[in-house]
């Protein structure tokens, strides 16, 4: 049994088994308890079945593009962009750039955008702490931060 579950792993991705969520498709439709053996085979039958790629493509049995991961993927791709612009307006607590930024952190209105731009500006040293700062660093450390602004979260996702 044990040869089983180890062929199937190495067979159809160790990588979501580490992860413990088998994402989307009819597997994860079908089997939503979150147990390594459940999501194991809720994997097995997104890949047997073809229906995570089907569903990723078109956009259908649970699967989108806008989650949590493509989001920071989006926030990832922005930073590295606009690395050099970000880090002089985090620096003056505004701008353009950074107005977009909070956008993408959840911050739509003026006064949770305001507030980001001061929230930046104050923790400009922690997010930034070296003029070679990479930009995954960078929003490494962004989300670290960001994380414990309690008042500011609650501003820019209502929760």
């Amino acid at each position: 049994m044990k040869k089983l579950i180890l062929s199937f792993i190495v067979l159809f991705g160790a990588n979501a088994w580490a992860a413990g969520d088998a994402g989307c498709g009819l597997g994860s439709m079908v089997i939503s308890k979150n147990t390594k053996l459940l999501q194991l085979f809720a994997m097995t039958t997104n890949n047997t079945t073809l229906t995570q790629p089907f569903g990723i493509t078109s956009g259908t049995s649970g699967c989108n593009a806008h989650g949590l991961v493509m989001a920071e993927k989006e926030v990832q791709y922005f930073v590295e962009v606009n690395q050099e612009d970000l880090s002089r307006e985090m620096a003056q607590g505004h701008g353009e750039k950074l107005a977009t930024l909070a956008q993408m952190k959840g911050c739509r209105n003026e006064a949770s955008q305001k507030a980001f731009g001061t929230f930046t500006q104050s923790s400009y040293e922690s997010i930034i702490p070296a003029a070679n700062t990479t930009a995954s660093d960078l929003v490494q450390n962004l989300n670290r931060e960001l994380a414990t602004q309690g008042d500011l979260n609650t501003m820019c996702h209502g929760s």
